[in-house]
């Protein structure tokens, strides 16, 4: 009986691991009219990937059992899993406390265009002006080889993702129009450029930021314009875990958007 239950123990926990460390793709729901909407968010649970953890989060859920019904409690970051960063992550005092429950939907809903990045390169200003993002593009999500790689179903973090630069970072600011840059990992900076990425995007320039949405799930997304509703939890913090999704293009959008 002793030896049945501890090889029950440890199937399940080969299953959990094989989970955590087995690519797939994102979850897509059929609409009408040939709209597909893909889910574009990982799953937050305890061994999800969290930033310099070797172990993954760790107590992330807990589950307290009445009666009849399960109360669970969460004990988690604010930027575990896909979530949405807001300019008080650089600094409350420069922006005026621009919490993530401040920011406008009409950034975080809209025409969003995926683009695949050069492999195993990150994102300077050569590789950005090399992909030619159109004029006018307000959203942008990198498909990088984060994705191609894994690292999200990794419960080891590692600092050897790909990213974007502080050359690449201004790059952005000062020739497109972009306003919402998501990417395939927990930092939309790279691990060297970090404080300078963040100042850079969240900083306000003319009285624009450009909002970084992390750790989206990119498995089985082919580059293209989309629509993108990215909600994060209304919290009155710096960021917040997020609910992600792509349409495809034949999908109605309201039209002032």
């Amino acid at each position: 009986m002793i030896m049945t239950m501890i090889s029950g123990l440890v199937l399940l926990a080969v299953a959990n691991i094989a989970l955590l460390t087995t690519p797939s793709s994102a979850t897509t729901f059929e609409g009408y009219d040939g709209c597909k909407v893909y889910d574009i968010s990982h799953p937050i649970r305890n061994g999800t990937a969290a930033s310099d953890s070797n172990t993954g989060a760790v107590d992330v859920i807990r589950e307290s059992y009445g009666r009849f019904t399960i109360t669970g409690t969460l004990n988690m970051s604010t930027q575990l899993g896909t979530h949405v960063n807001s300019p008080s992550y650089f600094s409350k005092f420069l922006n005026f406390g621009r919490n993530v429950d401040s920011l406008d939907f009409k950034t975080l809903i809209g025409p969003v265009l995926i683009i695949q990045t050069p492999t195993n390169t990150d994102i300077t200003a050569k590789v950005l002006r090399s992909l030619q993002i159109p004029e006018g593009t307000k959203r942008v999500i990198f498909k990088t080889s984060n994705t191609d790689n894994c690292l999200m179903n990794r419960q080891a973090y590692t600092s050897n993702y790909t990213g974007l630069t502080k050359g690449g970072a201004n790059w952005l600011v000062k020739n497109t129009d972009v306003e919402f840059v998501g990417i395939d990992y927990m930092s939309i900076a790279t691990k060297d450029d970090v404080y300078s990425v963040y100042k850079i995007l969240l900083k306000r320039h003319l009285f624009k930021n450009i909002i970084p949405v992390e750790n989206l799930k990119l498995d089985g997304i082919e580059p293209g314009p989309y629509i993108v509703y990215c909600l994060p939890l209304r919290l009155i913090a710096e960021a917040a875990p997020a609910r992600c999704i792509l349409l495809n293009t034949t999908c109605p959008l309201p039209t002032e958007w």
